[in-house]
């Protein structure tokens, strides 16, 4: 068991990297290519988009996984039955929430300014999400066969990132970026559904009572999983709006620092979560801290005296304010790494669902009133916003220990003394 958790880890972390590093890789080519409002552009929409992915993916990849991780572990004669019918229902359902979310982007390009600009460019990003739904990632995380959907998905996802470098040479080819990306999730999607073959999965499906039964179950996880996007997406959206594009694209640039930082950290959380549901071994959860700490320090000591001269590097001499910015959100990628494993991987097994929600919740609301009173008090700049997301983070992870530590005196779970 122990093997197909390293194994599942790995797969992960491939997966996770593909999705946050290799826009860290075409991140410097663009910055140089694109002028500062373009890229500033180019973000937004992108940041937008990941609002539009949250809807879709709605909590699934716990909610789902979790399902799927017990019907695996039970093996009863028509588990993979179930499985299939598990799968079905969850495509379906995301189907629904890709129709309201089209109707979001509408609604939304007609009141933003910036989505107004290039509403195309827009709506092929949308599109670009919408086909990540036949990306069944929920299924082979919970029955720890990762390599089935994050191999194709690298594959595809490693041409993306060459032709993009190869044929985006200007603010004049800025199509070709959405393009780019509905091609490589469409790729993934069509390799990662023909190892159902492997698996002997029969998709089937239940009907619009049970769809909308299971989108009511994973409303609490879509809740907090919406809520944490807070710390990142929102807060791009926010500067849209009342500061400048290259603003947006230096703020942007410091986000997805922070996002390759999380992804470094989610596939730990998220290789964890089926295994903790199971076996609810405390122990492998503080060995993990143990483990981590170490290289969460050293991070931290190369962000403080190199991290203007990093972000010179990745974005260009015209980024280095990003550096000086970065420095105010160390706090959020300290924090956010225990706060995630904290959450659901400990909380969220221990059947602390709903203290899970309520912790995110209560951040967000906190970063919420923050980022009104600087707006309020005039004074919202990237160095106070950087501030405010540092605090909402932190009483996050203060938060959720508390409440574990509450929890931990409950026998039927092996924690470490």
């Amino acid at each position: 068991m122990k093997n197909r958790l390293v194994r599942n880890t790995f797969y992960l972390y491939l997966m996770t990297g593909v999705k946050m590093i290799f826009p860290l890789i075409t991140l410097p080519y663009l910055t140089r290519v694109l002028s500062v409002n373009d890229y500033g552009f180019v973000a937004y929409v992108k940041t937008f988009t990941s609002y539009i992915q949250l809807v879709l993916d709605f909590g699934f990849l716990l909610s789902a996984t979790k399902t799927i991780a017990i019907l695996f572990a039970n093996k009863s004669t028509d588990q993979m039955e179930k499985i299939g019918r598990v799968v079905g229902d969850t495509t379906c359902e995301k189907a629904i929430l890709a129709f309201l979310a089209g109707i979001v982007t509408i609604l939304s390009a007609l009141f933003i300014p910036i989505l107004q600009e290039n509403f195309l460019f827009t709506l092929l990003y949308y599109i670009s999400c919408v086909i990540t739904i036949f990306l069944p990632d929920y299924l082979y995380r919970g029955i720890e066969r990762m390599e089935y959907v994050a191999v194709p998905y690298t594959a595809a996802k490693t041409v993306v990132v060459v032709l993009t470098i190869l044929l985006v040479k200007n603010d004049s080819d800025l199509l070709l970026i959405p393009l780019l990306e509905i091609a490589g999730n469409s790729v993934a999607a069509f390799v990662s559904l023909f190892f159902f073959r492997k698996l002997n999965i029969r998709i089937s499906v239940s009907g619009f009572r049970k769809w909308l039964d299971d989108l009511i179950d994973s409303g609490i996880y879509f809740v907090s999983n919406f809520a944490t996007s807070l710390f990142g997406a929102m807060t791009t959206i926010v500067v849209g709006i009342y500061m400048s594009k290259s603003n947006v694209a230096y703020w942007s640039i410091c986000m997805q620092i922070v996002s390759a930082a999380k992804a470094m950290y989610s596939p730990i959380a998220n290789s964890v979560y089926p295994y903790m549901v199971t076996n609810k071994d405390m122990k492998l959860i503080h060995r993990i801290v143990v483990i981590v700490t170490g290289p969460m320090i050293l991070g931290t000591v190369i962000v403080l005296f190199f991290g203007k001269k990093i972000l010179m590097v990745i974005g260009g001499s015209d980024y280095g304010y990003a550096g000086y910015v970065l420095k105010f959100l160390l706090p959020v990628l300290i924090a956010s790494f225990y706060s995630m494993l904290y959450g659901w991987p400990v909380l969220g097994a221990i059947g602390k669902i709903r203290e899970t929600t309520v912790s995110t919740i209560i951040a967000a609301l906190i970063q919420i009133i923050g980022i009104f009173i600087l707006v309020l008090t005039k004074n919202f700049n990237l160095i106070t916003l950087a501030i405010c997301c540092s605090i909402s983070e932190t009483f996050l992870l203060v938060i959720r220990y508390y409440i574990f530590i509450k929890a931990r005196n409950d026998e039927s779970i092996k924690y470490l003394v």
